[in-house]
């Protein structure tokens, strides 16, 4: 069944069919409109210049009271009585707002806000509100000029408006402060929506940048809504966008949709839709992209093949990193000229796969080149050394490392004690480990998990415990992978209520256990001989639509029959069956022995199971 089409294609369709007559309400700052020259003695005409000059004069005075007297609010209408005075007549507000404006930027703010209060029905002519909107802007009062254009009847010429959003995205310092800023920019472009595409453009970078998917998909909105066609830039930040919120398919209907329009985004937002599709592993749609980027002239640059190389490389498949390789000779044969961070990818791709001598082979070639081996590139062979049990020549590398520069980092640390561990070294590990604070070296989430996990492997529960507790009194938040190790052993070790507590902590921490978590307390509970406890939590799983393993149902069959419950266990045993679970041979062995009851002989017992008499 078709999938209902994107509501970001229908809007950068439509805003592409209308392409052509997009830009005709905007006055440009080359429009006559717009670059017309306003001056206070063009403002009247001559029958009425008598008028104009007591208007003047009046706009002189209202300035230098508004300027001298600190508290002029609340005396100013008895100095200038509106029925004598023309204060609040649209000329004079002009005036005032202009002189002050191009003085003192924020006392022509004040004196806005003071007429809005008044009970005045203002409308600020667009010479006023341009000059007032430009002098915020060159004093980067970002908000005042904002709340001017919300608050009052602002309307600045559309160039001036424009150049203000372009200073303003380009702040991005100030955005990063300041988290509301971008909100109300786009509450204000909401009404104010007459815009050059640049500005346009450089609203949806920012939001980008800020990471607030939800205004840029209001930004764009308004964009289209107002007549304004998307060129490439637009739509590599579109794209770019759909990737940040995980929707790498709609991405490439965008990028195709405007491939045939002749707009063709920049390399940079191409590659991040590939590298979308490589960490997903649809190198399908990636090769599609690459024969895209060279149909319509945008050839992939080192960038997009580095990305490719991760994608193949990272997972430590064989199958992919012979992938990885085969295209990294292209690359050379076609002329690209792979720098570190494409070795270093390559390296560590055929050191996870355990081709050192390959991954040595093309270390080599790196250096040949005039290219110096990084941090990087060292602890990725360094973790090929550990996972193929050499740890001699690992600590050799390490030193080597240390010696050319190179300072021990976390990654460093991390790696070793990941290889120690792996190797059953774990006290060297956790010597390690204690040594790293001293070395200036801070202990992150994987150290932590890589010494919980190795401990509960080789039996330490109450040690891989302290590890947890002295993980959180630094503040490192547990994971999934921090949890599953420690409820196991517990599990293991008898100590149910100590690892149903620990699944109650995950979940008051938003984190969702895993399905074998469940098969882990089962057998944890048939272990103290807890068998209502078990069933009970064998039942939870049910209702919740989740199917235990066949070890787990077997460890309850086994458990009952050791137990002398042979009828329950028999029940279980149907209930087995019935949903294509089977028993092992020793369990099976187990319950005819207890059903025998010394009535059949043990040698027949075994004939029966052999014959699949009980099957």
């Amino acid at each position: 069944m078709a999938s209902s089409p994107s509501p970001w294609m229908s809007m950068i369709g439509a805003s592409l069919r209308s392409k052509s007559s997009c830009h005709r309400r905007f006055r440009l700052p080359n429009d006559a409109s717009a670059s017309r020259t306003h001056s206070s003695s063009g403002v009247f005409p001559d029958n009425d210049a008598e008028d104009g000059d007591r208007l003047r004069e009046t706009a002189a005075k209202i300035c230098d009271t508004i300027r001298r007297q600190p508290r002029w609010e609340g005396f100013i209408l008895s100095v200038f009585p509106p029925s004598t005075s023309n204060i609040l007549h649209p000329t004079c507000i002009n005036l005032v707002l202009c002189s002050l404006s191009s003085s003192n930027p924020p006392l022509a703010l004040r004196y806005l806000t003071w007429l809005c209060s008044s009970g005045s029905s203002i409308s600020v002519d667009p010479e006023a509100a341009s000059s007032l909107l430009n002098i915020l802007a060159q004093a980067r009062a970002w908000r005042s000029a904002l709340h001017a254009i919300r608050s009052f009847k602002f309307s600045a010429d559309p160039s001036v408006l424009s150049s203000f959003v372009l200073h303003l995205c380009r702040d991005r310092r100030l955005i990063g402060r300041e988290k509301c800023l971008l909100h109300d920019l786009c509450d204000v472009l909401e009404i104010h929506s007459q815009l050059s595409l640049p500005a346009w453009n450089s609203a949806l970078s920012a939001s980008l940048a800020a990471d607030r998917m939800d205004l840029f998909q209001r930004l764009y909105a308004f964009m289209i809504g107002s007549g304004v066609a998307p060129d490439a830039t637009t739509a590599g930040f579109l794209i770019r966008a759909l990737c940040r919120e995980d929707k790498p398919e709609e991405a490439y209907q965008v990028l195709r949709h405007v491939s045939k329009e002749k707009i063709v985004p920049n390399v940079f937002s191409i590659n991040r839709l590939i590298s979308a599709f490589s960490e997903s592993g649809n190198f399908g749609r990636v090769s599609q992209i690459l024969h895209l980027m060279i149909a319509t002239g945008c050839p992939p640059d080192l960038v997009t093949y580095q990305t490719i190389l991760h994608g193949l490389c990272s997972g430590g498949v064989a199958g992919m990193v012979d992938e990885g390789l085969r295209i990294f000779s292209d690359l050379k044969l076609k002329g690209y000229k792979p720098d570190v961070v494409t070795y270093t990818t390559m390296i560590d791709g055929l050191s996870k796969v355990g081709r050192i001598s390959a991954a040595l082979s093309l270390w080599s070639e790196m250096v040949a080149k005039g290219m110096r081996p990084n941090e990087y590139t060292y602890n990725a062979v360094i973790n090929g050394y550990c996972k193929s049990g050499n740890l001699d020549k690992a600590r050799k590398l390490y030193d080597e490392m240390l010696s050319k520069g190179h300072k021990e980092s976390t990654v460093s640390c991390n790696t070793l004690i990941a290889g120690l561990c792996s190797n059953g070294r774990t006290t060297e590990a956790i010597n390690l480990f204690h040594k790293m604070p001293k070395k200036g070296v801070e202990r992150d989430l994987i150290t932590y998990n890589t010494v919980i996990q190795a401990l509960c492997k080789v039996g330490k529960t109450p040690e891989a415990t302290e590890f947890y507790s002295r993980m959180i009194a630094e503040g490192i938040n547990p994971t999934v992978s921090t949890y599953t190790p420690l409820i196991m052993a517990l599990c293991h070790d008898g100590r149910v209520e100590d690892a149903t507590e620990l699944i109650g902590l995950m979940e008051t921490q938003g984190l969702q256990h895993p399905v074998c978590m469940n098969d882990f307390i089962i057998f944890g509970f048939c272990k103290v001989g807890r068998m209502e406890d078990a069933m009970e939590w064998l039942m939870k799983m049910m209702r919740s639509n989740l199917k235990p393993k066949n070890e787990t149902l077997n460890q309850l069959v086994k458990s009952f029959s050791a137990l002398g419950r042979v009828d329950d266990a028999l029940k279980l045993v149907n209930h087995m069956y019935d949903s294509g679970y089977r028993l092992r041979r020793p369990v099976c062995f187990l319950l005819l022995c207890k059903l025998c009851r010394g009535e059949i002989t043990t040698r027949s017992a075994v004939r029966l199971l052999d014959n699949n008499i009980f099957f």
